[in-house]
C-alpha cells in the first residue's frame, strides 16, 4: 500500500503539515537565541520565570474566549487568529524593552492558547481513520524536529555575522525577524486548509469526565515541565556559560535523536498500548534528568538532557492521539481548551517556581522536576487503564 495513502496525507493534511514545519523551523531558530538573549539583556531567573507566568496567566485568561470562537466561527479562523497575535509578539521580543518583553510574552500566551484549542483538533479532523492517529501525529512530529534542527541551525551563520550585523545582540535580534517572516508565510498554507467538520454554532463549555481526567493530568506534567524544562536554555548558560551556538548544537542534536525516538513510538505502541508506552517513556526518561543536575560541565550535560528530552518528546504525539480517541469528536476542541487551560496555569505555577528555586540552587529545578514526572506517569498509568 502506499505510505502516504495508508498515513491518510489527503489535502488538508499536508498544508497542515506545511504550517507545522514553517512553525517548528521558526521556533527552532528561536529556541537556543532566547536565553542568552535575556541574559544579554540582563535578565535574572525570577524575570525570566516571570515571564513565562505572564505568558500562562495570559493563555488561561484566553481560554473562553478561544473557546467560544472555536465554537461559533470554526477551528480555522481560531488558528489564523493564533498566527496573526503570534507574529507581532515576536516583533515585540526584538525591540529588547522589558515592559514591551511582557507584552510580547502576554501576547504568546493567547497565541498558544488559540494554536493549542485549533491546531490538534484540526489535524485530528482531518485524519480519516482513528486507527491512522498514532502514525500520523507521530509522521508531524518528526518533520516538526527535523525542521526545528534546521532552524537551531541557522544560530552558528548568525552569530558568525554578528560582526557585520552589529554585534551578538543584533544577531539575536536579526534570528527573532526571521522568525517572525517564518510565522508570517504559514498565513495563507492555513488559509487554504477545508474545516471538514464545523460546529453547530453553540458555545458549550461541558466536559466529559474522561476530559478532565486527562486535563489534571496533563497540568501535573505541565507544572513539571515549568519547573525545570522552560526553564534550562537559561538554566544551560548560567550554570556552564554557553551561548546561542553551543544551545543550538545541543538542541539539533535532540531534535535528532528525538527524531529517532518518535519513529519508534508506533511501533512500541502497538506492542504495549499507547498508555503503557507513554507511561514507560516518561519513567524512563527521570534518571537522566537527575543525571543532568549533576554534571560537571555542559558537555555531559548537553548529553544527559538530550537522551532525556528524546524520551520525554517521544511519547507526545502518543499522549496527543490518546486524548483525542478518548473524547467525542465534537468534543475535541472543548478538550483542547481544557487542556491548554490545566497546562497553561500548571506550567506558569511551575516556572515562577522554577525560577525562584534556581536563584536559590542552580540544580534545585531540575530535582523537583523529576520528582514531579516520576508522580505524574504513574498516576497517568493507573487512572487511566482499562479507559484505552
Amino acid at each position: 500500500m502506499d505510505r502516504r495513502r495508508s498515513l491518510g496525507l489527503n489535502r488538508n493534511l499536508k498544508l497542515l503539515l506545511m504550517v507545522g514545519v514553517a512553525t517548528a523551523l521558526a521556533n527552532g531558530i528561536l529556541a537556543p537565541v532566547l536565553a542568552p538573549y535575556f541574559l544579554k539583556l540582563g535578565l535574572s531567573g525570577s524575570e525570566v520565570g516571570s515571564l513565562n507566568s505572564v505568558m500562562g496567566i495570559a493563555a488561561a485568561l484566553s481560554l473562553v474566549p478561544a473557546a467560544y470562537l472555536a465554537d461559533l466561527k470554526g477551528k480555522k479562523p481560531l488558528a489564523l487568529l493564533a498566527f496573526l497575535t503570534g507574529l507581532p509578539s515576536v516583533l515585540l521580543l526584538a525591540l529588547g524593552s522589558k515592559p514591551l518583553l511582557y507584552v510580547a510574552f502576554a501576547l504568546l500566551g493567547f497565541a498558544n492558547t488559540a494554536a493549542g484549542v485549533a491546531v490538534n483538533p484540526l489535524l485530528a479532523d482531518s485524519v480519516e481513520r482513528k486507527e491512522q492517529m498514532d502514525s500520523v501525529f507521530s509522521v508531524f512530529q518528526i518533520a516538526n524536529l527535523v525542521a526545528s534542527s534546521l532552524g537551531m541551525l541557522l544560530s552558528w551563520p548568525l552569530l558568525a555575522l554578528s560582526g557585520m550585523l552589529g554585534g551578538v545582540l543584533a544577531a539575536y535580534k536579526a534570528a527573532l525577524l526571521i522568525s517572525a517572516a517564518l510565522f508570517a508565510v504559514c498565513l495563507p498554507a492555513l488559509a487554504a486548509v477545508s474545516e471538514t467538520r464545523r460546529s453547530d454554532g453553540k458555545f458549550k463549555l461541558t466536559v466529559s469526565k474522561i476530559a478532565l481526567k486527562l486535563a489534571s493530568l496533563n497540568a501535573l506534567l505541565a507544572f513539571g515541565a515549568g519547573m525545570g524544562v522552560s526553564i534550562v536554555g537559561y538554566w544551560f548558560a548560567r550554570k556552564y556559560g554557553v551561548s546561542a551556538g553551543e544551545l543550538g548544537a545541543r538542541g539539533v542534536a535532540e531534535n535528532l535523536l528525538v527524531v529517532a525516538a518518535t519513529a519508534a513510538a508506533p511501533p512500541l505502541s502497538s506492542r504495549l498500548g499507547t498508555l503503557a508506552a507513554a507511561a514507560a517513556l516518561q519513567l524512563a526518561s527521570v534518571p537522566f534528568m537527575v543525571a543532568t543536575a549533576l554534571s560537571p560541565n555542559f558537555i555531559a550535560a548537553a548529553a544527559l538532557f538530550t537522551v532525556r528530552s528524546a524520551l520525554a518528546n517521544a511519547l507526545n504525539p502518543l499522549v496527543s492521539s490518546l486524548q483525542m480517541r478518548l473524547v467525542r469528536e465534537e468534543e475535541r476542541a472543548r478538550m483542547s481548551m481544557l487542556n491548554v487551560l490545566a497546562s497553561q496555569v500548571a506550567s506558569a505555577a511551575g516556572s515562577a517556581l522554577g525560577g525562584l528555586l534556581l536563584d536559590t540552587w542552580i540544580d534545585l529545578p531540575l530535582y523537583a522536576a523529576a520528582a514531579v514526572y516520576v508522580v505524574q506517569a504513574l498516576l497517568f498509568y493507573y487512572a487511566l487503564r482499562g479507559v484505552e
